[in-house]
């Protein structure tokens, strides 16, 4: 008759399995972090792209009066944009200004304005209109 052994090793123990989950358990969370990380940076860069598309639209209204009613003066406005199911608000505000003291020359700039999580950032477009 064999001889039968009392402790059986062919299987894990309790601790090896909890630190093999421990293990596990930290990897998963670094990977969970990059994701977001990622996410993060998806929203920021789609608000910069909805910031430009703003812009632009917003310098083309403004390059599309005649050159006599573009006066060296500046106005403002809130352009509200739907994004991923929430809207979000951009500060639009546009200036003219004479170059060089010339008369038939100004420069048109547009400045779009938006913060995210508290910190503000700004998208400038441009432009020198002649008459």
């Amino acid at each position: 008759m064999p001889a039968i052994s009392i402790s059986n090793r062919s299987g894990f123990t309790l601790i090896e399995v909890l630190v093999a989950m421990v293990i596990m358990l930290v990897g998963l969370l670094g990977l969970l972090q990059s994701i977001n990380i990622a996410m993060e940076h998806n929203v920021k860069n789609h608000l910069r792209e909805e910031a430009t598309k703003v812009g632009e639209r917003v310098m083309n209204d403004f390059r599309s009066l005649p050159f006599d009613r573009i006066t060296a003066t500046s106005g403002h406005l809130t352009v509200t944009s739907k994004m991923q199911g929430f809207a979000k608000s951009y500060d639009v505000s546009h200036t003219a200004t004479s170059v060089g003291g010339s008369t038939e020359s100004r420069e048109l700039e547009v400045v779009v304005a938006w913060s995210y999580r508290n910190s503000p950032t700004q998208h400038r477009v441009k432009s020198i209109r002649t008459r």
